[in-house]
């Protein structure tokens, strides 16, 4: 059973990151078609000449081995099954975390025929002569999430800084400017996990909390449980916990809670099953946490900038579209208490299609 803790009321800061687009080179010319290694057409490094009617999409996916990868899918099938005025099929292939293969299966959604591919990228660089050949066929590249370097393709993503300030400065702002934590951080060396655990480091200790310790959680409960356990026996005096996953969020309150120890705040992610602990502890405590996502929806958002680009419109080189934040005042709407632990909010498929793949 929990012993109760109330943490220190304010403002929730939850600043959300402002959607923006980098304007580089010219738009597109209206001219239609493009493709068969004649060029892209347009005078622009990254777009093609545009494109009329249902359109084929690719998918070069690095990976599909987890809950988050799979869902992506599921979110990206159904928007494309959704629209038949713009989206004829989706081709999705499966790289198994392998540069070589993920190149190959780039190769093979060329021969296909496709009008734009989406990347999911297992090297930022190793994927750059494969995203210009593309191009210079007259397919769109967009990536996101794993995002490649070359200048020919589009890039989306949300802003992982502003993931790992705005749980740093929810956290000191809880924690009153005072007191230690340890971190929770994602998968060691990879430039998200990096970038939000930079972030949120700065927040906290121009704010006056001392980090005490962190561990590597690759995002994963069981490992977030496990560090949670060995850093908590090492710092029991710890007055909060830098989480930048839900999974490990998770894990961390599973040990307060086999401990009997007073709840302290820590942030997290739209992780399903630590937004129904939260929920739960909410509910009895009063309990408070924040959680900015980057969803499994943003292969959609990725393919939102794809058509409009392959439209006509220029959207820009790199576009940064805003990070949802799930607060105490939204966690009812987001929370789904009839679907899996590793399911992941915000999602953009509805209740409909989410029955279709997650029928219980």
């Amino acid at each position: 059973m929990f012993a109760t803790h109330r943490a220190r009321l304010g403002r929730t800061a939850a600043a959300l990151a402002a959607a923006t687009a980098l304007l580089i080179g010219a738009s597109a010319c209206s001219t239609a078609g493009g493709g068969g290694g004649e060029g892209p057409a347009v005078d622009s490094e990254y777009l093609v000449a545009p494109k009329e009617g249902p359109l084929t999409i690719g998918f070069a996916n690095s990976f599909a081995g987890n809950a988050w990868r799979t869902q992506g899918i599921y979110e990206l099938q159904s928007y494309v099954d959704a629209d038949p005025e713009n989206f004829k099929e989706v081709i999705i292939t499966d790289a198994n975390n392998s540069v070589d293969k993920q190149i190959s299966d780039i190769n093979d959604l060329l021969a296909k025929g496709v009008d734009v591919i989406l990347i999911n990228a297992a090297s930022e660089t190793a994927l750059n002569s494969a995203v210009q050949r593309a191009w210079e066929q007259g397919v769109l590249v967009v990536s996101f999430d794993g995002a490649v370097s070359s200048e020919h393709g589009i890039i989306v993503n949300t802003d992982n800084s502003e993931f790992g300030k705005i749980g740093g400065e929810w956290l000191a702002e809880q924690m009153g400017g005072t007191g230690s934590v340890f971190t929770l951080d994602g998968v060691a060396g990879n430039p998200v996990s990096e970038a939000r655990l930079t972030a949120a480091s700065e927040a906290l200790e121009s704010a006056g909390i001392t980090i005490v310790g962190g561990a590597a959680t690759d995002w994963d409960q069981a490992k977030g449980q496990a560090a949670a356990s060995d850093l908590l026996a090492a710092n029991p005096d710890v007055a909060g916990i830098y989480s930048q996953g839900g999974a490990a969020t998770l894990g961390a309150l599973n040990v307060i809670e086999q401990r009997g120890g007073d709840l302290i705040p820590i942030p997290g992610e739209g992780y399903n099953g630590f937004l129904k602990k939260w929920k739960e502890l909410k509910d009895e405590f009063g309990w408070e946490s924040i959680a900015p996502s980057q969803s499994p929806s943003i292969v959609v958002e990725a393919l939102k900038v794809a058509l409009q680009a392959i439209r006509g419109e220029d959207p820009g080189q790199k576009v940064v579209i805003p990070l949802p934040v799930i607060t105490q005042d939204n966690l009812e709407e987001n929370v789904k208490m009839d679907l899996p632990d590793d399911f992941f909010l915000p999602t953009l498929m509805t209740d409909e299609q989410i029955r279709e793949y997650y029928d219980q």
